[in-house]
């Protein structure tokens, strides 16, 4: 009589006559509440008691009570059965405001994280993280359903600035500026963006395989990722777009830049990807993009670049966090990383060098010349840049825990493909 009296909750038929929309309604209010609450409905008459009555039998529920309230009726009903839903949905929330009151809600979406459990909730689907899930639904195969695994702090801030720092590499980048150059440094300027673009595709499709193992509990990450691969879309098509714009077209893609960029792609652990993508990966791409800045024979192809190293500066802070909070917790992984920095290497190893169009290339932009002392300053610059590669990779194994000797072990024996 108790939870009579004291109904978990309320619904208002109206005048509803016995027929679709009142089963409707009263299936669903029932479906989310807990076995044995009681649902109090309001009537207008109590005419359709039978039909209630009925409905509830074939439903597992029981019609508690019929009660005349004057100008309408109440039915009162206990739900049967288990319940359908671990967790009620959130209603009446306080959104967080700022000094004047105003709800904040742009910041509040992403960067709200809350308490994040460090593994994700058994059988959590496709679905953003507080939503109710009914029981019954299908487990999904997530790989990656540890926090540890894939989180990086910054996460919310980055995914923030990601979409604050889109550009559209058709109406962002002033085409018809683009200048006539001579032959030869618009040849090398093509192999370079083809270059450019076979490494980009890398970072696209390396990102966007793991997506689909990342339980979307943790979407703050799922969110991010594909903000980097919509940047990575974007360099591919403008580093493409200015291969075309002179009439010089795309180059030529070596066999050890895509035996390089293979030996990425098949790694299946997320934290060795995200430490060699990332932090070796882009890390040195992000070299390579300040080198083309100084040395772009045009405006044009220069802001290009600025664009694009600015996409990677994000991409490269997520990894540093990730991959630092990973050895914060466990040093030990730093023997797993270095592993997969070597086993990449001797797999390389069995076509050694470098891609030897794209260092010509690299010289001639930064030379100005194709042949002559102008070429050899080219050279000069592009050993330097290899030198500042180093160095700076050496810098970023350090900032995420590494030891300087192993640092220093892995820079070097890092895939001469930059990437």
């Amino acid at each position: 009589m108790q939870a009579a009296i004291n109904p978990s909750a309320t619904l208002d038929l109206g005048g509803l006559r016995i027929g679709r929309t009142l089963f409707l309604k009263l299936e669903n209010a029932l479906l989310v509440m807990s076995g044995g609450e009681i649902l109090d409905i309001a009537v207008d008459s109590a005419d359709f008691r039978h039909d209630i009555e009925s409905w509830c039998m074939a439903k597992g529920h029981r019609l508690s009570a019929v009660l005349d309230g004057g100008d309408h009726a109440r039915v009162l009903i206990a739900k049967g059965g288990s319940d359908h839903f671990a967790h009620k949905a959130d209603w009446g929330i306080t959104l967080p405001q700022d000094e004047n009151g105003v709800v904040r809600i742009a910041d509040w979406l992403i960067g709200k994280t809350g308490e994040i459990a460090p593994k994700a909730p058994a059988y959590f689907g496709l679905m953003p993280r507080g939503a109710a899930q009914e029981t019954g639904s299908p487990e999904y195969p997530f790989s990656l359903n540890f926090k540890e695994q894939i989180w990086s702090k910054p996460i919310a801030k980055l995914y923030e600035e990601a979409k604050s720092s889109q550009w559209n590499a058709s109406t962002d980048i002033r085409w018809h500026e683009l200048p006539k150059l001579p032959d030869f440094m618009e040849k090398a300027i093509c192999q370079i963006m083809t270059y450019m673009a076979e490494n980009e595709f890398s970072a696209l499709y390396i990102p966007g395989k793991f997506i689909s193992k990342i339980n979307p509990y943790y979407m703050e990450v799922v969110l991010f990722l594909a903000t980097l691969i919509a940047d990575e879309a974007r360099h591919i098509e403008a580093f493409i777009k200015r291969a075309m714009a002179n009439g010089g077209g795309l180059q030529y893609s070596s066999a050890i830049t895509q035996r390089s960029l293979y030996s990425l792609f098949i790694e299946e652990d997320y934290l060795k990807t995200s430490f060699l993508l990332h932090i070796l990966g882009e890390g040195t791409f992000l070299d390579l993009l300040t080198f083309l800045e100084e040395y772009a024979p045009d405006e044009v192809t220069k802001s290009i670049v600025t664009l694009a190293k600015r996409d990677e500066t994000r991409h490269v802070a997520y990894g540093l966090a990730h991959v630092k909070a990973n050895l914060t917790h466990n040093s030990g992984k730093i023997a797993a990383l270095k592993d997969a920095v070597f086993k990449r290497k001797a797999y390389m190893d069995e076509l050694s060098g470098e891609s030897t169009l794209l260092i010509e290339a690299l010289a001639i932009v930064a030379g100005g010349a194709d042949r002559g002392e102008g070429f050899k300053l080219g050279l000069s610059a592009v050993d330097r840049l290899k030198d500042k590669m180093h160095k700076n990779r050496i810098k970023r194994l350090i900032e995420v825990g590494v030891d300087e000797a192993t640092a220093i072990e892995i820079s070097t024996v890092h895939t001469p493909n930059f990437m």
